[in-house]
């Protein structure tokens, strides 16, 4: 089986602009991504960046940081719908189901990475 990240990402975009235009969905997105994440040995070191990109949908959706095109938003919603579904291509639950999501989200933080960087910098990390 081989995990497509990007059309992972580009079959999940419908699904991000709901959870991008529904305030409370999106909450619970990033709650769920929380508790997906929380005390994960499997996203090992991917788990400060995926915080990093959290930051970045709360910040933008506060308005506070808004120097990111809404797109990357969509993109970055996308990443976690897929990372908090642990029925995903490989279940959660399995030895190795976090392969997948690792791969998605690692394509993720690639993509953005221009954009991350200068958020990292207006947070001044």
């Amino acid at each position: 089986m081989k995990i497509q990240p990007k059309r992972i990402l580009y079959n999940l975009k419908a699904k991000a602009i709901e959870y991008y235009n529904n305030p409370e969905k999106l909450k619970g997105l990033l709650e769920n991504t929380n508790l997906t994440i929380k005390d994960n040995t499997q996203l090992g070191n991917l788990i400060e960046d995926i915080q990093l990109v959290m930051s970045l949908v709360v910040d933008y959706t506060k308005k506070r940081y808004r120097s990111v095109p809404k797109s990357t938003i969509i993109t970055i919603i996308a990443g976690l719908v897929y990372l908090a579904n642990p029925m995903d291509i490989i279940p959660d639950f399995l030895f190795g189901g976090f392969i997948d999501d690792a791969a998605v989200i690692g394509y993720l933080l690639t993509k953005i990475k221009d954009e991350l960087d200068k958020y990292k910098d207006w947070k001044q990390l």
